[in-house]
């Protein structure tokens, strides 16, 4: 069993990656396009300036060096050839961007960021600087927020050219966009959640309709109302503070007519708190991720913990489930078993880390995947249907693996190897699953930092892991265990119907996916393949051994078939919906427009997902529901993305999620949702719409 799991399973993981990057790829032009431009020098060496262009497409905008309440800061990751540094990144002053009392800090068009690049002078003339920027930053417009990551490679050649007239008035131009330094300190109080500046600024400076930037987020509520003053040669700001316990504010004033400064200011207690020091130098720096990143973070981590906790007790991981019991149940001595575990929960994270890493990089290249894309490609359901009914005639007797023969046999020959690809298999064929807490975290983690993200996956790993964890070092919950002998024999045979379940539900999937012909040829291989795990299973009684090539064979033809079938997959018959007069297929402007004179019903849903299965059900299919619906005039939006839709994609990333169910209600004339909870019932349906009736 343990050489069929650690093959399939590896199998499965290549297949997923390479099948959905096949299946999705496509030319897609990036919403903000990207140039780099070095400044020319009077001497080969020494430092100079770099222009970064950003041109977002029309409509759309990208985000100041602190994003507001929403977003996050542009990250940059920098390849350099020996002998080049580069410093920060400095940006121009942004715009206000606010919508429904959330306040981002954007750029409207074109903009450019500058950074100095020092060349050393070991560097001779005429050399060829290769420089290369990984860069991810968030574009968004009026509607939908996108992620995207970009390389750029730019060779520069070292050289004595003459600076050229045009070059120096638009570097010059760029750098007056730029915020200047003001030259003194400014002091801040806070006080009973009262934020108070006093900056110095000369009286003749004209501060109308100017405004204050943090650098920083969370030192500023952002979309609190600034109230400035301007007295003598100092400026005195008052607004609604955030983070209480910063000691350093670092902001940029905007003045009315465009001209920006950047300044420090140190705390001070309320009392004291008077003119700052104009003798007090400009010092201090910014991090690259703010607080409030951090705190997300932090959230979605433990949420991601807790959702990989309750997949253990969802029906789609139950045959897993079960397969673990067997196989890990018991260890003959404490070390065995703590091991055991530690190489479950590493084979749990290592799979939700490289499916996270497989989604953050088809998204870096413009692809709209979520989680749980592997169910969206017939190549790879058809190869979880070989596994599910491999297992399952495994787990029936139909052919043997290592030792599982017998119930006082099972527990020999255990080792970190299998208990790893145990865990491998068990987060693979959970992972598609979305439950409680888990679609928040992970629809938080594509819009954080990277790192922070593959942290969140792992976390989803983990909290899969922390039961067996908790059994292999804990001895009390261990002894409290069943102890092996002939009944796991029976048992082992019982558990095998859960995998044929499985393997019949992943059939149903992909008759909804694809053809009938490529249904037909998977039901071929799958029965190709049991004839040759039939014909190993005879040898192995006759106690002949090694006689495993028929099974191979027999497997990896119809593989090979199904490979070549991949392309006719997708034409799969369209499934619409089943009353056409109550229920209508996601549109994104129809439901702007239902939405302005009509209560709207938006829920996604997928096949594979058994919670929106489950919740279609006995919810949304109920006659009391549909009535209320009908009664109240309530229209019901479905959007299928069973086989993927990079539409759908888009609308749950703006809405912080990756997968699906996702179920939104629109009252009649509001263009914002009431996110409605991931297991649903009839009356929180029927009161909605009684509630929204009434108040008309």
């Amino acid at each position: 069993m343990k050489q069929l799991i650690k093959f399939v399973a590896g199998f499965i993981i290549l297949i997923s990656s390479l099948q959905v990057i096949a299946d999705e790829v496509n030319e897609k032009q990036h919403l903000i396009a990207i140039s780099m431009m070095l400044a020319s020098g009077k001497t080969a060496t020494g430092t100079r300036e770099l222009a970064i262009t950003m041109r977002p497409q029309k409509g759309w905008h990208g985000y100041w060096l602190n994003p507001g309440d929403a977003g996050f800061p542009t990250r940059f990751n920098w390849q350099l050839p020996k002998g080049v540094t580069i410093g920060e990144v400095q940006y121009p002053a942004p715009s206000q961007l606010v919508t429904r009392d959330i306040m981002n800090y954007i750029y409207h068009g074109e903009y450019t960021l500058l950074a100095p690049v020092t060349v050393d002078s070991s560097i001779a003339v005429g050399t060829s600087l290769p420089i290369i920027l990984d860069i991810g930053y968030l574009v968004c417009n009026p509607t939908s927020c996108l992620p995207e990551q970009q390389i750029i490679t730019q060779h520069f050649t070292l050289g004595d050219a003459q600076v050229g007239q045009d070059e120096q008035q638009q570097f010059s131009q760029w750098r007056q966009m730029l915020p200047r330094p003001l030259d003194v300190n400014g002091r801040f109080s806070i006080e009973n959640g009262v934020f108070r500046l006093a900056l110095p600024l000369p009286a003749s400076v004209d501060s109308s309709d100017a405004h204050i930037y943090p650098i920083i987020n969370n030192t500023l509520v952002n979309n609190a109302k600034q109230t400035l003053t301007h007295e003598g040669d100092v400026l005195s700001m008052q607004t609604q503070a955030g983070d209480a316990s910063v000691a350093l504010f670092q902001g940029v004033l905007v003045l009315g007519d465009g001209t920006a400064l950047s300044f420090d200011a140190h705390k001070t207690d309320a009392s004291a708190f008077a003119a700052p020091s104009i003798k007090e130098q400009h010092s201090g720096s910014h991090g690259s991720w703010s607080p409030s990143v951090t705190m997300v973070g932090i959230t979605a981590f433990f949420g991601a913990v807790l959702g990989g906790l309750l997949l253990n007790v969802m029906p789609c991981v139950f045959p897993i489930l079960s397969l673990k019991i067997l196989s890990l149940s018991h260890s003959g001595s404490e070390k065995d078993a703590r091991m055991g575990s530690v190489a479950y929960t590493l084979g749990a994270v290592l799979v939700c880390v490289c499916l996270g890493g497989v989604i953050l990089g088809l998204r870096a290249w413009g692809h709209q995947v979520g989680w749980a894309f592997q169910l969206q490609s017939p190549a790879v359901i058809a190869g979880l249907i070989l596994l599910m009914s491999a297992i399952g005639f495994n787990l029936g007797g139909l052919f043997e693996i290592g030792t599982l023969t017998s119930g006082s046999r099972l527990q020999d020959q255990k080792g970190p190897m299998g208990d790893f690809w145990t865990g491998v298999l068990a987060a693979f064929i959970a992972t598609p699953c979305t439950g409680p807490f888990m679609a928040t975290a992970l629809g938080a983690a594509l819009v954080l930092p990277t790192a922070v993200a593959f942290v969140i996956f792992a976390g989803l790993g983990f909290g899969m892991a922390l039961p067996f964890l908790l059994v292999g070092f804990v001895p009390a919950l261990r002894t409290r265990l069943p102890k092996p002998g002939a009944w796991m024999v029976t048992a082992r045979r019982i558990l095998a119907l859960p995998m044929f379940i499985t393997a019949l539900g992943l059939v149903w999937i992909l008759m909804r996916q694809s053809n009938d012909a490529y249904v037909l040829s998977v039901l071929a291989a799958t029965m190709l393949s049991t004839f040759g795990l039939w014909l190993t299973g005879l040898w192995q009684h006759s106690q002949h051994k090694g006689k495993w090539w028929p099974s191979l064979l027999l497997t990896l033809l119809p593989l090979l078939a199904l490979i070549y079938w991949v392309p006719q997959a997708n034409t799969a018959p369209q499934h619409g919906p089943e009353e056409a007069s109550e229920v209508t297929v996601f549109n994104k402007e129809q439901l702007k427009q239902l939405a302005a004179k009509q209560d709207v019903f938006v829920y996604f849903t997928a096949d594979w997902c058994l919670t929106c299965k489950v919740n279609e059900q006995t919810s949304i299919a109920r006659q009391e529901v549909k009535a209320a619906f009908r009664q109240h005039n309530v229209v019901t939006m479905i959007g299928d993305w069973t086989r993927g839709d990079s539409r759908i994609t888009e609308f749950l990333s703006q809405h912080q999620r990756s997968g699906v169910p996702l179920y939104l209600w629109y009252k009649k004339g509001t263009d914002e949702p009431i996110v409605l909870p991931q297991i649903l019932s009839p009356s929180i349906l029927i009161d909605l719409a009684e509630i929204d009736q009434a108040k008309s």
